[in-house]
């Protein structure tokens, strides 16, 4: 025999939704609205190549790469929301150039050249670091942010980064 009360399992049951719910009402910060569009400015950059490049067969691609992040480990390379990414690059020059039209506005950490150097998805790894600035730089709506930097192939950057 079931000794509860109905009617306070019910009320206990309503009490339970009603925390819920509050908790969900205090967890949305703009209710049903779609975040506020962060904007979008430009980033420009000048890469000059020094030192011996890799063969051809480990240039597979290789790109200007900016985080809004500090990478841990290459599994980090699927925040591709946090992240902007060049055109490929020209390979055994000695300078090129890039340009990201429309960056998200924001500051970014961790900005470099990478290179895939094999066919697994995750088999990239960086060339050269932008530096400047502790290698941090901020994207504003509508500006253009202009940055240059040396890649040293006889001596590339550790990864992950300390």
């Amino acid at each position: 025999m079931n000794d509860a009360n109905p009617v306070a399992t019910i009320d206990a049951v309503r009490y339970l939704l009603l925390i819920l719910f509050s908790l969900l009402l205090l967890s949305c910060d703009h209710g049903l609205e779609p975040p506020e569009d962060p904007g979008f400015g430009r980033i420009e950059g000048t890469v000059t190549y020094v030192g011996n490049w890799p063969p051809q067969e480990e240039l597979q691609d290789l790109r200007f790469v900016a985080m809004r992040f500090i990478p841990q480990d290459t599994s980090d390379f699927f925040k591709l929301n946090e992240m902007e990414i060049s055109a490929g690059l020209e390979t055994n020059v000695d300078s090129d150039s890039f340009t990201l039209a429309a960056a998200t506005s924001g500051t970014y950490f961790y900005s470099g050249i990478a290179q895939k150097f094999d066919s697994d998805l995750l088999s990239w790894r960086p060339l050269g670091l932008y530096t400047d600035n502790g290698g941090v730089f901020t994207v504003t709506s509508g500006e253009t942010v202009s940055i240059s930097f040396v890649v040293d192939f006889d001596d590339p950057p550790i990864f992950p980064p300390r």
